[in-house]
């Protein structure tokens, strides 16, 4: 059955709501609250998201699709290395404008900790890993789960980045992809480095909303 507009409408404004509040707070939200702060009837609320654990579930399967798309951000007739290149940058800015991600991703590990619906995306990753290696751009021993890891540990450093932290996170990224170069050439970095009180404030403030 095709779910009327107003349904679809609904359910994607409660998750929209769901990333927003748990992007300051703990994975604690109920479906209950969430209808009170969407001004959506309980009862819509919950005819979505039966309970707590379904809502979690649904906010991870958004989550897991948003960085799907991320490896389809490069044209098709890419390089293997610019394609490497553009999903990080945009696996990385998907993390950082959804804050809450991180939140949903562990509290669903405590629900189901055998739920992977990411596994999917593995072969991809691999399949582009060996293309970049073959056509000599990037070094031998890099693995999906050292661009996974790049990807959660920069994306997930502050949330809602401002245009001058995400001038600051390119730099990073810059930076790291320069060191999984096959030929170990240097691009040139772009913007500044961050300065002690910059650190600071990148690394201790809360999620704000972007400036």
């Amino acid at each position: 059955m095709v779910k009327r507009k107003d349904a679809v409408a609904n359910r994607e404004r409660l998750i929209l709501a769901g990333f927003e509040i748990l992007a300051v707070r703990d994975a604690d939200l109920t479906v209950r609250e969430l209808a009170i702060q969407t001004g959506l009837g309980i009862g819509t609320a919950y005819r979505h998201f039966p309970t707590h654990e379904d809502l979690i579930r649904a906010l991870y399967d958004r989550g897991v699709m948003m960085l799907g798309e991320s490896l389809r951000a490069s044209g098709e007739d890419a390089t293997a290395w610019d394609t490497i290149a553009t999903l990080l940058e945009s696996a990385v800015f998907a993390l950082a404008d959804a804050p809450g991600l991180r939140t949903v991703m562990r509290r669903m590990y405590d629900i189901d900790p055998d739920y992977r619906p990411a596994g999917s995306f593995t072969d991809s990753l691999t399949g582009l890993i060996e293309r970049a290696q073959a056509e000599g751009t990037l070094r031998e021993g890099v693995t999906g789960g050292d661009l996974a890891l790049m990807m959660f540990s920069l994306g997930g450093m502050v949330g809602n980045p401002t245009d001058h932290e995400a001038n600051l996170m390119r730099r990073q990224l810059v930076i790291f992809l320069d060191g999984i170069r096959a030929d170990g050439k240097g691009t040139e970095l772009p913007g500044t480095a961050m300065d002690a009180v910059e650190f600071h404030a990148f690394v201790h403030r809360s999620n704000a909303p972007h400036a």
